[in-house]
């Protein structure tokens, strides 16, 4: 714990230094660059803030970690004119402004982790000149714009490297010289007696998130992992269909931005593809089948767009299930529930009708009794009411009835005489 001492950049053969996951404090120890020799640099997961002063020299730094700090600021121009830099990760800190002109000068950076931070702009077409760049990482920032359409001339899997990459693992040799050397575990410690020696070897490790999770590349796994991660920014218009010709990359994201038009057919040259996120977009159109072809896909998540048509249910995309496919309203077929076949629902509907129309035809004999019980008995009550009124169509009725009844019984008198 505590800040790094002033002392530590006396130490002129001092090349390696890793101090990560400690509870290292104060501003960047810009003292420890003063040693000719240092190539790495690791000081990450600890507590540094402030920001990184431009005037200083990283020429001889292949590898500079400085991730999970409270850096803030803009980035040092000078970063990206380290001829021999490999390796620069930046992420989960505070830094904002835009990415420096000069990154197009990296000539040898193959990592760049500039994820987590406040970074904003666009993303500028000097990123293109990275001619040896293999994992490039801009996610979770402020960026804007569209994507620009030279990243597919990037270089993901084109480079080669031998067993002495610095992207391998360094063996640091201590020990059996005229000069103190220096090794860290828990505490500096000091080796003068020229009896003892000491070899380390401290791999070069990598986490990136793939297959919607933080895996660790490190050794030649790392070599051979090529990715490009935008997402969570604000990043609008179509995806170029230049990136169809990162034919090496294995891990695409650009899901979390504000993307429209369609997915590229050509996206299914990626045949190494191992993973592809495309969700939160306003993406639209049809899923193209050829997707289907891609063999290597281990990861596949279209949700939360404006997709429509039916799901090229088939190939290797039979290995999704429905939750990579959520948000998309428009969609049907395998494997959602929702049937594409047009045929159904008109089917549906007629058989429908038919039997509404069966159902007017059906006379509720129950409800017929108690419509003609209630029209008989009003019949009568207007009927008695009528009568009740001393008019002359009432006179009349009585005496019509009257009349009647006494034909009536003369008609019982008579055949009863006879």
């Amino acid at each position: 714990s505590g800040m790094v001492p002033l002392w530590m950049g006396r130490m002129s053969y001092l090349g390696y230094l890793y101090v990560r996951g400690n509870q290292l404090r104060g501003p960047f120890p810009h003292q420890l660059l003063q040693s000719p020799q240092l190539h790495v640099l690791d000081i990450s997961h600890n507590s540094f803030s402030g920001s990184i002063p431009r005037n200083l020299n990283f020429s001889s730094l292949t590898q500079l970690r400085l991730q999970n700090n409270g850096f803030w600021g803009s980035i040092p121009d000078t970063l990206f004119t380290v001829e021999v830099l490999v390796l620069l990760d930046l992420r989960n800190n505070n830094f904002s402004g835009k990415i420096p002109n000069s990154i197009g000068e990296s000539s040898s950076l193959s990592v760049l982790l500039l994820g987590n931070n406040s970074l904003q702009s666009h993303i500028p077409e000097k990123i293109c000149q990275l001619s040896e760049i293999g994992i490039l990482d801009l996610s979770h920032n402020m960026f804007n714009g569209v994507i620009p359409s030279c990243l597919g001339s990037l270089s993901f899997g084109s480079r080669t490297y031998d067993d002495f990459s610095p992207l391998q693992s360094f063996e640091i040799y201590v020990g059996n010289s005229f000069w103190p050397n220096w090794y860290y575990t828990s505490d500096l410690h000091s080796i003068t007696d020229p009896r003892h020696s000491v070899i380390f070897r401290a791999p070069t490790v990598v986490d990136l998130l793939t297959k919607s999770r933080y895996d660790a590349y490190q050794g030649y796994i790392l070599l051979n992992m090529y990715g490009l991660d935008l997402s969570s920014n604000r990043l609008s218009g179509e995806i170029p269909v230049e990136i169809g010709d990162l034919e090496n990359i294995k891990s695409l994201n650009l899901s979390s931005n504000r993307l429209t038009g369609t997915i590229p057919y050509n996206i299914s040259n990626l045949k190494d593809l191992e993973s592809l996120d495309l969700s939160n977009n306003k993406l639209h159109g049809n899923i193209p089948p050829v997707l289907a072809d891609l063999d290597s896909l281990g990861s596949f998540n279209v949700s939360c767009n404006n997709f429509s048509g039916e799901i090229p249910f088939k190939g290797h995309l039979v290995t999704f299930d429905d939750r990579s496919y959520i948000g998309n309203a428009h969609l049907c077929g395998r494997p959602t529930n929702i049937s594409c076949n047009p045929t159904r629902a008109p089917e549906a509907n007629a058989s429908t009708q038919a039997e509404e129309e069966e159902d007017d035809h059906v006379i509720d004999m129950e409800w017929f009794y108690w419509t003609c019980g209630a029209v008989y008995i009003s019949t009568c009550l207007a009927l008695f009411a009528f009568l009740c009124i001393d008019t002359r169509w009432s006179q009349e009725w009585f005496y019509r009835v009257d009349l009647f009844i006494h034909h009536l019984q003369r008609f019982k008198r008579s055949a009863f005489r006879n």
